[in-house]
């Protein structure tokens, strides 16, 4: 397997198997994150990737669930993430969903068409990285977005049918301040 760089998945995807898209993070400005420092964003090429998937067909012919790592490889374009997809179901026929990492601003690149097409090539599953849904927080993170965006770039992964999980960190907006960014974030969800 090629894996390059920091590679992790969510405790939820255990069981999945793990294959790398991408290394880095499109935006590293996140002032609490040093996941991706120094780390610049690179994409895997697709003979490299096709490897990959040969080795878990090698391993787990019937996996039924891939977890594509990276920081966020849905920033990828629709054109340039579709071949990929589709690989994966060349290799792994019996895979019915595959999930990944992204982030607000990744969704936002994409029309809710090409939303609905990844969905019907088995992309279900984007774990988003909001850390928060108080705009407040959300600017001293330097995420780069506000609740409103998203909400608008959800009800986009809603309208397409695809399922998300937001990664939530508690003590983000800072002492006392716990109890106001939990419930804007659920007011976002």
């Amino acid at each position: 397997m090629h894996f390059t760089g920091r590679t992790w998945r969510p405790n939820y995807e255990a069981d999945s198997c793990i294959i790398q898209l991408t290394s880095g993070c499109t935006y590293q400005k996140c002032h609490f994150c040093n996941l991706y420092k120094d780390e610049p964003f690179a994409i895997s090429p697709l003979s490299e990737f096709e490897e990959d998937l040969n080795e878990i067909k090698s391993y787990q012919p019937n996996a039924r669930r891939i977890f594509i790592t990276g920081a966020n490889p849905f920033a990828l374009s629709y054109e340039r993430i579709k071949p990929y997809i589709l690989t994966v179901r060349d290799y792994l026929i019996k895979c019915q969903s595959i999930a990944m990492f992204a982030s607000i601003r990744d969704i936002k690149n994409k029309e809710v068409w090409q939303l609905r097409k990844l969905r019907a090539m088995g992309v279900n599953g984007l774990s988003i990285g909001t850390e928060s849904g108080d705009d407040d927080t959300l600017i001293l993170a330097t995420k780069g977005y506000t609740s409103q965006d998203i909400l608008e770039q959800c009800r986009k992964l809603d309208e397409a049918g695809i399922e998300y999980y937001f990664v939530y960190m508690t003590g983000l907006a800072g002492k006392g301040a716990g109890y106001r960014n939990a419930i804007r974030l659920t007011i976002c969800s």
